[in-house]
C-alpha cells in the first residue's frame, strides 16, 4: 500500500470573531501550525473574523489569498427601518448616527500591519489563481465571477469607496475548485455571485465535470421562482454519467434543501451536511 503524504494544506475561510473555527479545529484535532495558504471567500465578518487568531496558530509564513475589496469598510443593515438606497452616496460621517445606534453595523478593512506582524503574506487577486498543480491534481481559486443570470442579482449590501457609500456587488466572492483527472469538486463560501453564475464561470477554468458542490449557496431568502430556476439549471447544466452531489450549508436555507430533495431528480443527490463532516475523494 502506498504511504499517504501531505501535499498541501489550506484553510478556506476562518469563521467569525467568536473563534468557532479555532474551537472546532481543536476539538477535531486539526493541526493548524503547518498550513500553507488561507483563502478568504469574501471579506464578510462571519468568514474572516477569526483570521488574526488563526494566524497566531501558524508557525511559518503563510499566504493569504483575498480580493482588494478587503481593504474597504463594509456596512450591514440591522434594522428594517433602514433602506440600503437611503445610505448610497452619503459619507461615513453622515451615517455615523446609524452606526452608534446599531441600526447598521460595520466591518473594518483588513489590517495590513497586523497581517505582516503575524507572518502573513497577502495576495490580492481579481483573476483565477492556481494554488497547486501536481500529479494530475489542481487547486484553483476563482477570480471575479461575471454576473449573467439577472435572477441572481441583489442590492442589499454597501461599502465605503472614495469616501462615499456605494452599492456592494461583493465582487470578491470566490470559490475553490479541486480538480482531479476525471472530475472537479467545487467549494463555495457564500456564493453571493449565485450558483448559476458561478457554475457558468467555472466552465472557463476546468473542462472536468463537477461531481460535488459543497458550501453556502446563499438561497435562504431566494424567491420560489429563483429556487425553481436554480434546480432546473442544476439538472441540465452539464452532461455527466454520474449524479451531482450537493451539500448546501451555511446561508443555503432549509427551503432550498427541501426543494432539492422534493425534486427527486436522479441527476441530483442533496445531503444535509453538518460541522465535522469529513469528505474523502
Amino acid at each position: 500500500m502506498q504511504e499517504k503524504r501531505l501535499l498541501y494544506k489550506m484553510i478556506f475561510d476562518v469563521g467569525s470573531s467568536n473563534y468557532t473555527f479555532i474551537h472546532n479545529s481543536n476539538i477535531s484535532g486539526s493541526n493548524l501550525s503547518d498550513v500553507n495558504s488561507i483563502v478568504l471567500s469574501h471579506w464578510h465578518y462571519d468568514h474572516t473574523g477569526g483570521l488574526y487568531k488563526v494566524l497566531e496558530q501558524i508557525k511559518d509564513e503563510v499566504q493569504i489569498i483575498c480580493h482588494e475589496f478587503a481593504k474597504s469598510e463594509r456596512f450591514f443593515r440591522r434594522s428594517d427601518e433602514i433602506k440600503i438606497t437611503s445610505l448610497l452616496g452619503k459619507t461615513r460621517l453622515e451615517i455615523f448616527p446609524l452606526l452608534s445606534t446599531s441600526k447598521i453595523v460595520n466591518q473594518k478593512p483588513i489590517n495590513m500591519k497586523k497581517i505582516e506582524d503575524l507572518n502573513g503574506n497577502i495576495v490580492f487577486n481579481k483573476k483565477s489563481y492556481e494554488l497547486l498543480n501536481i500529479n494530475g491534481f489542481r487547486i484553483i481559486v476563482a477570480g471575479e465571477i461575471p454576473r449573467i443570470h439577472h435572477i441572481e442579482d441583489f442590492k442589499t449590501f454597501c461599502l465605503l469607496q472614495d469616501d462615499v457609500i456605494k452599492n456592494d456587488s461583493i465582487l470578491d466572492d470566490k470559490c475553490i475548485i479541486l480538480e482531479y483527472e476525471d472530475k472537479a469538486i467545487l467549494l463555495t463560501g457564500c456564493c453571493h455571485s449565485g450558483i448559476m453564475n458561478t457554475l457558468d464561470y467555472i466552465k472557463s477554468l476546468t473542462d472536468k465535470p463537477i461531481s460535488h458542490l459543497i458550501g453556502g449557496f446563499h438561497m435562504a431568502n431566494a424567491s420560489n421562482q429563483r429556487i425553481k430556476k436554480t434546480i432546473e439549471y442544476l439538472m441540465t447544466f452539464q452532461k455527466y454519467k454520474n449524479p451531482l452531489y450537493l451539500f448546501p450549508i451555511h446561508c443555503s436555507g432549509e427551503k432550498f434543501l427541501h426543494e432539492l430533495i422534493r425534486a427527486n431528480s436522479p441527476d441530483l443527490k442533496p445531503f444535509n451536511a453538518s460541522v465535522g463532516t469529513v469528505f474523502t475523494f
